[in-house]
């Protein structure tokens, strides 16, 4: 399967492409779950509710019944129950009201086993018509980027499997170490000192990122159980490939330095470059990848700021998907 995806500039069309492509993909009638974050309170960045609403609106237009939908997270933040992430999202302008539109955040799912751990996949998106994955992109300090892959393998994943995630990449020191200090200099956190011939992981706090496993020439660290970016892109692709159908629309606005899921997401990076749809995660971020590339003149403008790659979650994901990372473009006035 090739990769392909194609760039909107203009909000407008985007509405209107949305209902031409899945007009006829999607049954009429038919639940169809729209997969997004709904923002931690104090982020202005997040996708607003009255753009949620018009994709809604986009949805019934042809004759879907969507609901809009998320699972709350493992770490502390009004989002980490269903009751409490309602209200928070309610803060942000996401009611039934102002959606016009059913709005679910569940913690139920069902066990997958994969080649590293056993992953829990919410189960709305499994049990629905469609998915559309709406997907802010942004920078992360785990996964270098956030996008539609993140959108699946984090955002679709239970409170305890978020967890694992993260604790799965947690370095774990195996002798051997020559004190380059490279591992110190690529910690997003600042997390690592060297002493006593080896490093220590205990300066600040280690969200699993794996980036100091990678940056060790001397592979004297190790994950506990794999990279964060192989799990995350595992726990994608076992939930993409189980979604009935799948439409992917990344927002290419406001593009900050880290994630919708922190209260300050940090300085906005790149600023308004479009729309990009597809129809599988893949592609998506692929696209908006390339997209920032050409847009910025930096290779990897996250990377920079984050220190971690942007491309590994993608380039996992590709290699699971039996997929290239090479990515056609189009672009729709």
């Amino acid at each position: 399967m090739k990769n392909k995806a194609t760039l909107l500039r203009g909000e407008e069309s985007l509405f209107e492409r949305i209902g031409f492509e899945l007009d006829g993909m999607f049954r009429k009638g038919a639940p169809v779950l729209v997969k997004l974050h709904m923002g931690e309170p104090g982020n202005g960045h997040a996708i607003k509710a009255s753009f949620a609403a018009k994709i809604v609106g986009a949805l019934s237009r042809i004759g879907c019944r969507p609901f809009l939908f998320d699972t709350p997270v493992v770490y502390s933040s009004p989002r980490n129950n269903p009751p409490e992430y309602l209200k928070a999202a309610a803060g942000n302008g996401y009611t039934e009201i102002n959606i016009g539109a059913p709005i679910v955040v569940s913690d139920d799912h069902a066990k997958v086993k994969g080649k590293f751990m056993e992953y829990g996949i919410a189960s709305a998106p499994l049990e629905a018509d469609g998915v559309l994955l709406l997907s802010h992109f942004k920078g992360h300090v785990c996964s270098g980027m956030g996008g539609a892959i993140k959108n699946v393998g984090m955002g679709c994943m239970s409170k305890e499997t978020k967890g694992a995630i993260h604790a799965g990449g947690e370095p774990v020191y195996t002798g051997g170490c020559t004190e380059c200090g490279a591992c110190a200099r690529n910690c997003p956190t600042g997390n690592i000192r060297i002493e006593g011939g080896r490093p220590w992981f205990d300066v600040s706090w280690c969200p699993g990122c794996s980036n100091c496993v990678h940056s060790c020439e001397a592979e004297c660290i190790s994950p506990k159980l794999a990279p964060f970016n192989t799990l995350l892109a595992e726990a994608a692709v076992l939930a993409h490939e189980r979604f009935r159908k799948v439409f992917a629309v990344n927002v290419m606005r406001e593009m900050t330095q880290f994630c919708d899921c922190m209260s300050d997401p940090g300085p906005v990076l790149a600023e308004d470059i479009g729309f990009v749809f597809a129809r599988d995660m893949l592609s998506a971020d692929l696209a908006s990848l390339e997209l920032l590339k050409m847009e910025t003149g930096r290779e990897d403008l996250f990377m920079e700021r984050n220190k971690v790659s942007s491309r590994r979650q993608v380039a996992e994901a590709a290699r699971m998907m039996g997929r290239t990372t090479e990515i056609d473009i189009d672009e729709i006035d």
